[in-house]
């Protein structure tokens, strides 16, 4: 398939490509629902007119110059991180955020102390060095692990690239672990429960108080408590801030994405890991 960035051709019916699919992924994460084929067939066609339509767009059907501007800037307004009303107040005003103190209990058996939660085979005293510095790579969104990487590592991999595309839903995530969408902190507990290091979700304010302090040898978690988390896997980050039209509208960054007016972030790992 020819590698193409959204933008540098007009789309219409019968056409395919990376754009297309990259198209496909974008109405999807505005929540119009359609596979993404990368072949723009019919029903890329009926969701294309009902975007245009809600946002009172030409209805032609045509992913054109004025229709990809449109995509991209709701896209990037749907950028939110916030995990409180009060945190998303703050951030809205310019109110500077610092960190709270972790005042929420996390779960039984969620401490990240453990080395894992029914997760047999792992080191609580430390990953294997001698393949820790190998990291991951990023194709088209997907993460890819380095051979050797461990199984639980690469389990992890694996379940934060089905939820890579998702669209940011606030409080996704938290009520279970299947879900529509995942806000930031929903997103980090998904990836830590298909490793066995997480049984029940948490969010942003618990991770404070999750496994040991200081960045770990394949996972660290940062989170300033009230309003944002994410983790670095294998080499790579994996951040809902990284989830715009700029970067492909996955959660994935080959580097740590700033954070303005975020406040400090502190580090947290896995016993183990």
């Amino acid at each position: 398939m020819l590698s193409r960035v959204l933008g540098s051709r007009q789309l219409a019916l019968g056409m395919r490509g990376a754009d297309v699919t990259i198209l496909q992924r974008d109405l999807n994460a505005l929540n119009f629902r359609v596979p993404a084929s990368g072949r723009f067939n019919r029903l890329t066609l009926l969701r294309l007119k009902r975007f245009q339509r809600r946002y009172r767009l030409a209805v032609d059907g045509v992913a054109g110059p004025s229709t990809i501007t449109t995509l991209k800037r709701l896209l990037s307004s749907k950028l939110h991180i916030a995990e409180t009303a009060q945190a998303a107040k703050d951030l809205a005003t310019g109110t500077p955020v610092t960190i709270t103190s972790a005042n929420k209990p996390l779960p039984a058996g969620d401490s990240g102390l453990t080395g894992g939660v029914g997760l047999s085979g792992v080191s609580t005293s430390g990953a294997p060095q001698s393949s820790a510095e190998v990291n991951a790579t990023v194709i088209d969104g997907v993460a890819i692990p380095a051979p050797n990487t461990p199984e639980p590592i690469v389990s992890m991999i694996n379940a934060a690239n089905t939820i890579a595309f998702d669209p940011y839903i606030y409080g996704g995530g938290h009520a279970s672990f299947t879900a529509r969408g995942y806000d930031c902190s929903g997103s980090v507990s998904y990836v830590l429960h298909a490793g066995g290091l997480l049984a029940s979700p948490l969010d942003s304010e618990q991770f404070l108080k999750y496994g040991l302090p200081g960045a770990g040898n394949w996972i660290t978690i940062y989170t300033n408590g009230p309003t944002h988390a994410y983790m670095e896997i294998a080499g790579l980050w994996f951040d809902t801030a990284a989830q715009t039209a700029l970067n492909g509208n996955d959660r994935w960054s080959l580097t740590r994405i700033a954070e303005p007016g975020y406040g400090t972030f502190v580090a947290r790992h896995p016993a183990g890991w």
